[in-house]
């Protein structure tokens, strides 16, 4: 759990009023765009999505590469996707050889 929640080992106490809490945890890992529009359906409406959003992508810069690199599942109102190019942005455009 230290991995997750740091020295405490314990949850952050916002996470008592996100909108996903007592949700089934697959609703968020669904790999099809339809079960990923469902899960940021319900991260819109969540009123700590900013410090969930925050966390997550916290705690994938601070672990092994893996967890940025292939992130899974919608956090914090974002996809896995999503929070791939929050960590790797485009350079910018390609620029073809002449």
């Amino acid at each position: 759990m230290l991995a997750l929640f740091g020295s405490s080992g314990q949850p952050p106490a916002w996470r008592d009023q996100a909108a996903c809490k007592g949700q089934d945890p697959e609703r968020f890992f669904r790999p099809s765009h339809h079960g990923q529009q469902d899960a940021a359906t319900v991260c819109a409406g969540c009123p700590v999505l900013d410090r969930c959003r925050e966390d997550q992508i916290g705690w994938e810069a601070r672990g092994p590469a893996a967890r940025r690199y292939r992130p899974t599942g919608v956090v914090g109102g974002l996809t896995g996707r999503e929070r791939h190019a929050v960590h790797y942005p485009a350079s910018g455009l390609r620029k073809d050889a002449a």
